[in-house]
């Protein structure tokens, strides 16, 4: 395995750990989307990954919820990234 490929599963896999969170509703939503996207996002949006995983797991809950909008633009656009997926997800059970 090459070194950049082995440090891109590295950057996923600790993104995945601490996805998960302390509200169960947060840990039904994000590792799976870092398990089935994080490769995929661009590098912006890995940065947004993590600025939300800096943010208060009650804020990430109303955003994914649709109750309020980060004000950060890159960080709006990665929840609704992460909206889509979910609602794909959701649709295909």
């Amino acid at each position: 395995m090459s070194t950049n490929r082995l440090s891109e599963s590295a950057e996923r896999n600790r993104a995945y750990w601490r996805s998960r969170r302390g509200l169960l509703e947060l840990d039904l939503l994000l590792p799976p989307f870092v398990t089935a996207c994080y490769e995929a996002l661009t590098p912006t949006q890995k940065r947004a990954y993590d600025a939300l995983l800096e943010c208060d797991d009650h804020d990430v809950w109303d955003w994914l919820q649709r109750r309020s909008t980060p004000s950060d633009a890159d960080l709006a656009a990665l929840i609704d990234v992460i909206r889509a997926f979910n609602d794909r997800v959701g649709r295909d059970d």
